[in-house]
């Protein structure tokens, strides 16, 4: 279980305030992680101007590279229409079950909240973290609105030690439209990038080759901060195994015109579940409610995948389906695999550092020749090795064989 901080707001722009507040979250409540989350719309500022969605997502993702517990996460962002934050909590609860979230917010908004949408909900679903700056629109002391609220809806609520910092959202877009220096106020990559691109106030758009840089850049740190972790909890083998597997799935994806970015992030995690003992990966998958077939109660040795695909999904904030599945069926493939769950399948058996599979010259060319084809000899190989060893062989990857048997035997025709 991780002790989640949920930092949310519009980020209109993000600055050094927000920045400090989850610092010190995060420090003084030894959270695990804090998760700055963009709203899309938020249902307050709706007759406010707000600054493009893009913008203020990719002015987050500048801001918080440089902190490894600091995670973007476009939950809300990806929900269309008005961002309620009870609906977004009870949804998180749904997604990350075995997770507890932390609702990170400033004192304006602990003496609005009962203005909220369903405030009921959102102090049963979290703990809220309240940072105590003035607030000049009451007389009730901060303390005495805690126990109000404690007292009417059983609110969990923790005062968070920040001493406030005079900066605002709002101040910040008044001096970006006068052409002041922003890094008073914010950090010096977000006051570059609103400089370049005139964002905030004045939006001109930016040019491909700063969005292509931006891209870069955050791919760039999401892979060093997945491979810290995984080198931390991988022995050095797995580890460096995951890294051969990472590349040759770029050289695959080049090849056949796929998504580099996403084929590197499928090869480096593919392996992230298998940390522990089949028989303990078995009890944290039943513990999760990962289904288990009894296939793979036969054959433990392929029920990585899955977790690894639950931990890619619950630790790493990994959202994209398509690497999910690739991760999630490397070690039995499947019928109708897509690109990338082929590009896995294969990279994982012919690596660099594989050796012991007689026919991995040939098998290496033809990888590079045809995905389906490699799909079919792997499989046969699998198949035979396990049949003249006598080891268990999950349905799946017969499945898979007959599925690429018949597609051979198509194309022959």
């Amino acid at each position: 279980m991780a002790n989640i901080g949920i930092l949310g707001g519009t980020f209109d722009p993000i600055h050094k305030g927000h920045l400090a507040l989850g610092q010190q979250a995060y420090e003084q409540f030894k959270l695990d992680q804090i998760w700055f989350m963009p709203s899309s719309l938020p249902p307050h500022k709706r007759a406010q101007k707000v600054t493009e969605g893009t913008e203020r997502q990719d002015m987050v993702k500048l801001a918080i590279r440089d902190y490894p517990w600091f995670q973007y996460s476009d939950f809300e962002f990806r929900r269309h229409g008005n961002s309620y934050t009870a609906q977004t909590l009870m949804l998180l609860k749904e997604a990350y079950p075995h997770d507890k979230f932390y609702f990170i917010e400033g004192a304006d908004s602990l003496y609005e909240i009962e203005d909220w949408y369903h405030p009921e909900m959102v102090m049963q679903e979290t703990t809220i973290l309240v940072a105590g700056r003035p607030y000049k629109h009451t007389h009730r002391p901060l303390d005495l609105q805690i126990a109000y609220l404690k007292d009417k809806y059983s609110a969990r609520i923790e005062r968070i030690h920040f001493e406030e910092m005079d900066i605002s959202s709002e101040t910040v877009r008044k001096a970006a439209k006068q052409g002041c220096d922003l890094t008073k106020w914010l950090p010096d990559e977000v006051a570059e990038y609103i400089k370049d691109s005139r964002t905030v106030s004045v939006r001109q758009g930016r040019s491909k080759e700063r969005r292509f840089r931006m891209k870069m850049d955050h791919q760039c740190n999401q892979v060093l901060m997945f491979r810290k972790k995984l080198k931390s909890r991988l022995d050095p083998m797995r580890y460096e195994h995951s890294l051969s597997v990472s590349f040759t799935c770029m050289n695959l994806a080049m090849r056949y015109g796929y998504d580099i970015d996403k084929a590197e992030l499928a090869g480096l995690l593919h392996d992230c579940g298998k940390r522990f003992p089949d028989s303990v990966i078995l009890k944290k998958c039943l513990k999760h409610g990962i289904p288990v077939t009894e296939g793979e109660r036969r054959a433990l040795a392929v029920l990585h995948a899955k977790y690894g695909a639950w931990l890619a999904r619950h630790k790493y904030q990994i959202e994209d389906s398509e690497i999910l599945n690739a991760i999630a069926c490397h070690t039995t493939g499947k019928p109708e695999m897509t690109v990338l769950d082929k590009i896995l399948y294969i990279a994982d058996y012919i690596e660099p550092r594989r050796y012991k599979a007689d026919n991995l010259p040939q098998i290496r060319r033809m990888a590079y020749e045809d995905l389906d084809q490699t799909m079919y000899a792997i499989l046969k190989g699998t198949l035979e090795y396990l049949q003249r060893k006598g080891g268990c062989i999950d349905p799946m990857t017969l499945q898979a064989y007959e599925y690429f048997k018949a597609q051979m035997k198509g194309n022959e025709e």
